[in-house]
């Protein structure tokens, strides 16, 4: 989970806080975390088939009835012998009942070759990898989602300021009109058009009002804040979105530090030790075993009750019906799909890297066109507002600048934002993004 282009600086603007909040505070992404954590237990069981086991059994019978006394066996031969001796040399009343009343014993087994302790290490392994990178992933698109919203929330709350400037300049304008009807330089009909005007101008500032609370409380909603608390809202300058990257650049990155690539790069590993552990099938199996412990009818710990064992133990599946065939033709398949699978998705990351790039270049270049006609809009809007309170211009006039210096500012700020929105897929689509560790 190597966080891909390095850490983000530690709270260098809003964004940054907002982004750590939202990444600490997402359930799914939790979620992700702990299935990281679940499949490095499941490595770690794997690594556990590599080193020896120890054992430690014990057993207590209690020996009644008709049992195999080896005793009936003994005992006559041991009487015929005295008697031949014409001396008691040997015991006569052995009682060597079967089983045992008790055997404690410590087992320690070590895997000398099997080959599907390494095969099933690299399948956990290369699970825990894809695991990681799926984790990554979804980190880097949580991401990309908080700083979407907080873009789009910045632009409503910059619309909704627009709004307000509108209002208060139609409500000046209404202000000047009015002495220009009682100067008899402009008719009635001028006042009543700028009023409606102004009422159109009062619903859309409230309609942006309700946007900016709207959109600041879905924004709360993925950081994980109360849907009230007031969102931190910067100039764009403050983003630091930096400049946009060549398309080479992007490809470069993108194919390089996408996640989802490196999921499906662990995947065929996977499948290829999946493969490899159905072949290990046709393999033999080797270990070696050492028992130590006590037996007999009573607890005795000394050296004539005591045993040692040494064993080597091999094993060798030569037949069973075609499954072991089958199982790795099963794999092989599976390797082969997930190969294909991979080659797809390294070609539909290339092309949304591509559209993303050409849909930022496109925004890029639309952003000093519209800041072009705003600063001509607000020339002209200067212009017109000071001769008709000299009474130069008509109203008509005035009511045209104004609409004009509007619809440049809407145009600056859908294209500014809108650009800032087409970075962010960029960035997300070419892991430009540095990912923030959780």
């Amino acid at each position: 989970m190597a966080a891909l282009g390095g850490q983000l600086p530690a709270q260098s603007n809003p964004l940054d806080r907002y982004l750590r909040q939202g990444l600490e505070r997402n359930p799914t992404l939790r979620q992700q975390a702990l299935a990281v954590r679940q499949s490095e237990a499941v490595l770690q069981e794997a690594r556990g088939g590599f080193l020896p086991s120890a054992t430690l059994s014990a057993r207590y019978t209690d020996v009644r009835g008709q049992v195999v006394n080896l005793g009936e066996l003994i005992n006559p031969a041991f009487s015929a012998l005295n008697q031949l001796l014409g001396a008691p040399q040997f015991p006569t009343n052995i009682d060597l009942r079967l089983p045992l009343r008790q055997e404690t014993a410590l087992r320690v087994a070590q895997p000398i070759y099997q080959a599907q302790i390494a095969s099933g290490y690299r399948a956990a392994d290369a699970a825990r990898d894809a695991q990681a990178a799926t984790f990554d992933a979804a980190t880097r698109a949580l991401m990309a989602e908080i700083r979407s919203a907080y873009v789009q929330h910045a632009k409503a709350v910059r619309l909704a300021e627009l709004r307000r400037v509108t209002r208060e300049l139609l409500v000046e304008q209404t202000q000047v009109i009015t002495r220009l009807v009682a100067a008899g330089s402009a008719t009635p009909d001028a006042l009543s058009r700028v009023r409606a005007e102004l009422a159109e101008a009062q619903q859309r500032e409230a309609e942006a009002g309700q946007l900016s609370v709207a959109s600041g409380q879905a924004f709360n909603l993925l950081i994980g804040s109360p849907l009230d608390a007031v969102v931190e809202v910067v100039t764009p300058d403050a983003l630091a979105f930096g400049e946009l990257p060549t398309l080479e650049e992007a490809l470069r990155s993108g194919l390089g530090g996408r996640e989802e690539l490196r999921a499906l790069d662990a995947g065929a590993r996977a499948a290829g030790a999946q493969r490899a552990l159905a072949v290990g099938s046709y393999l033999p199996n080797l270990a070696v075993a050492v028992d130590y412990g006590v037996q007999g009818n009573t607890y005795r710990f000394t050296q004539d009750a005591d045993f040692a064992l040494l064993s080597v133990v091999a094993s060798w599946n030569l037949f069973n019906g075609g499954r072991d065939r089958a199982r790795v033709q099963q794999a092989q398949l599976e390797a082969e799909r997930v190969a294909v699978r991979g080659e797809d998705a390294r070609r539909g990351v290339e092309l949304q890297i591509r559209t993303s790039w050409q849909g930022a270049m496109v925004a890029q270049q639309a952003i000093e066109t519209a800041e072009l006609q705003r600063e001509a809009a607000e020339r002209t809007w200067q212009l017109v507002r000071r001769r008709a309170e000299e009474g130069l211009a008509s109203a008509l006039e005035l009511s045209e600048a104004r609409t004009g210096r509007t619809a440049a500012q809407l145009n600056a700020l859908f294209t500014t934002y809108d650009y800032y929105l087409r970075r962010i897929e960029l960035d997300r689509a070419a892991a430009l993004t540095p990912r923030m560790a959780p």
